[in-house]
């Protein structure tokens, strides 16, 4: 247990700070799956709407600090790779 209060405080804050960057990181893996899923299935429509929604969440992920920059950028390049090849494009 912490001696001083202030301790407690920081304890409880880094609490609240990882459960949020644990819901943005699923949200974001979420996002991802989806684009993913719909690239196996061969849907290319389906594609074409989760792929800005999963830009979106890297972007947002990396914006709130959960990820690096650079690392949201090449996860972004990748997916898209990834896509490009399931699609045959």
């Amino acid at each position: 247990m912490p001696q001083r209060a202030a301790m407690e405080k920081h304890i409880r804050q880094t609490r609240t700070r990882t459960q949020r960057n644990r819901m943005r990181k699923q949200a974001m893996k979420q996002a991802i799956r989806s684009v993913l899923d719909a690239a196996r299935a061969g849907d290319a429509d389906a594609v074409k709407e989760a792929l800005p929604v999963a830009q979106k969440a890297i972007d947002k992920a990396a914006q709130r600090g959960v990820l690096h920059q650079h690392t949201a950028a090449r996860r972004k390049s990748r997916l898209v790779a990834r896509v490009r090849g399931m699609l045959g494009q």
